[in-house]
């Protein structure tokens, strides 16, 4: 019985990706391996970016409901 390449497309398209799938995970770690440290300017720069989207705040508690209808609420009078 004479085997044709439309027997083995399958394994061919698993071996390609299973080579791209490596590259990709080999390339991830050299990149991280080769970063060097943030100079001190590139790390305020970075928490005064961080801050000011607001990832990083000093409130210990989470809103209980979503910003939209935090906004909606009227704010309460002081007395």
């Amino acid at each position: 019985m004479k085997k044709t390449i439309s027997m083995y497309w399958p394994l061919a398209v698993f071996v390609l990706l299973a080579a791209a799938a490596y590259l990709h995970v080999c390339s991830e770690a050299a990149s991280r391996m080769t970063q060097s440290p943030l100079a001190a300017d590139q790390l305020t720069a970075e928490l005064a970016r961080t801050v000011s989207y607001g990832f990083v705040s000093d409130d210990t508690v989470v809103p209980a409901k979503p910003m939209r209808a935090v906004v909606a609420m009227p704010a309460p009078e002081a007395s």
